[in-house]
């Protein structure tokens, strides 16, 4: 930690160069410590000239991000081992003329996925701009300096001189912390807003700095978020080029037109008397009329999606309101509506273990990037599921389980209607699928339970199916991922989930090795 004394005397130093710039309009003033700080900055990266005489710069490494923000891990516990996807081949380049970036990079899941798209290394593209250019020094100081920045306040943290600047066109703040022993930027930090958390604030670390072409830059980046201090990305550079020719440097795509707000609408499909399937596109589960109430399966998506499902529900039996969501597991995916849920006072029915993160998810505020908790909060009621919670009225008997034998997610649930013989569920298969690699769970927990379902209404998919078309469904994508491994297997490769363990009969036979 930076002592006290130094920071007031690098406070005064920056106090001493707003006296410098001379006196003028009291907003000039306010401003005049930041700019010194920033120009500072540059000054220690290489110059101001210099930074803004780059054209562009090319970054190349490799590393690792966290999968789904670190909410698709097998449980919602803080301490539960983070699954990565590897990052190779990866360039960035930086068109700093035309405020923009280009990132490029080969990705893999470091853990079984349910498609040959999550663990090919396909190479990805994606176009950068206005705050996704923050999590570098380089372009982040450019634009921290750009005349039409808002500059705000100068602090300290983290041992570093901080400086809030608003980029244009961007509804909350940013800061760049710089070290006051180098001068170069130690840190920035931005806020965005998130369909599970609300809002996350993000920090990049800068290390290793070196120079390339006169210009100091960083080899260390690590990008960690304000919930539960995840790190979401951490990368290695091998290379920096500045100023290459046109020829060498990849062609940019055109910006994407903004999306049309067009509304979503929900698919309505009647199961039985009191029961039917509530889906947007190929993701929803059932609403399950009770004497006084309507139940939904789960909140998945995001906001748009799960209003769209109650909203539609509300309105198939007269007098009778959706008032609670049942909530298989705690991934992102599937939780991406819980806090619109939440917003209409939904009752919240997942297992025990799963209260924890849902209850992180729903307590967070969204003040730059209001959703609709934001705009209607409610508490959070939270109803937990140990092995057997039962639903029961004199219309209904709804049964929710404990999934056993699940490798994917340990801390979910299902549910059953025994007069109906539907089952409901949320990744236990999806006929989309291409690989599986948990396909014994459907058939165990049917044994287990004790059970007899007819139907099978997945969350994922195109809506109800027969039990025996989803366990057909599950070995042909088992199948494959057996034939995957096998081949990965040949070619030198021993991929994360290979050999299979289960068919959807259960644990296959081990081979002595």
């Amino acid at each position: 930690m930076m002592k006290a004394s130094m920071i007031r005397a690098v406070l005064g130093l920056l106090a001493a160069a707003c006296t410098v710039l001379g006196a003028g309009p009291a907003a000039a003033q306010d401003t005049a410590p930041a700019r010194a700080a920033l120009e500072q900055a540059a000054e220690a990266m290489g110059g101001l000239d210099r930074l803004r005489g780059l054209d562009n710069v090319v970054m190349t490494g490799f590393g690792q991000r966290v999968y789904y923000d670190g909410g698709g891990f097998i449980t919602g516990d803080e301490h539960a081992p983070p699954k990565w996807i590897s990052v190779t081949d990866a360039q960035r380049t930086f068109d700093l003329a035309n405020h923009r970036a280009l990132n490029q990079e080969r990705r893999s899941m470091q853990f079984p996925f349910a498609g040959f798209f999550g663990l090919d290394f396909k190479r990805n593209a994606s176009l950068q701009t206005g705050s996704e250019l923050l999590d570098h020094p380089l372009p982040a100081l450019l634009a921290a300096l750009d005349p039409a920045t808002k500059l705000g306040s100068v602090t300290t943290d983290e041992g570093a001189i901080v400086v809030e600047f608003t980029i244009p066109g961007s509804r909350s703040p940013a800061w760049i912390g710089i070290d006051p022993r180098t001068h170069l930027p130690k840190f920035t930090r931005w806020i965005s807003g998130h369909p599970n958390l609300g809002e996350v604030t993000t920090t990049a670390w800068f290390t290793g700095y070196l120079p390339f072409g006169g210009v100091q830059l960083p080899m260390g980046l690590m990008n960690q978020m304000d919930w539960r201090n995840q790190t979401s990305l951490m990368f290695q550079v091998d290379s920096y080029r500045l100023n290459l020719d046109e020829a060498q440097l990849p062609v940019f795509p055109a910006p994407a037109p903004a999306p049309a707000a067009a509304p979503v609408t929900a698919k309505v499909t009647r199961l039985a008397d009191g029961v039917w399937d509530v889906r947007t596109g190929t993701a929803g589960g059932p609403v399950i009329e009770f004497a006084r109430r309507l139940v939904m399966f789960e909140a998945y998506g995001g906001e748009a999606q799960t209003l769209a499902r109650i909203d539609a529900a509300n309105k198939l039996v007269p007098g009778k309101k959706v008032e609670a969501v049942i909530v298989t597991h705690h991934h992102f995916d599937h939780t991406g509506g819980i806090r619109a849920a939440v917003s209409r006072g939904l009752e919240v029915i997942s297992k025990r273990g799963n209260e924890g993160i849902i209850r992180e998810m729903v307590t967070r505020p969204a003040v730059y990037y209001p959703d609709a908790l934001a705009r209607n909060p409610h508490d959070l009621a939270f109803t937990p599921v140990d092995e057997k919670l039962v639903l029961e009225d004199p219309v209904r008997r709804l049964e929710i389980y404990h999934t056993l034998e699940h490798s994917h997610m340990p801390d979910g649930v299902f549910a059953y209607l025994p007069k109906e013989r539907i089952m409901m569920e949320g990744d236990f298969g999806d006929e989309a699928w291409q690989l599986h690699f948990w396909g014994g769970a459907l058939a165990a927990n049917i044994k287990h339970y004790g059970i007899d379902p007819l139907t099978d209404v997945s969350v994922h998919g195109s809506g109800p199916l027969t039990i025996a078309q989803t366990l057909a469904n599950d070995q042909k994508q088992i199948d494959a991922a057996k034939e995957w491994c096998r081949t990965t297997q040949a070619g030198g490769r021993y991929a994360f989930g290979c050999p299979v363990q289960y068919d959807t009969t259960g644990p296959v036979p081990l081979e002595a090795r």
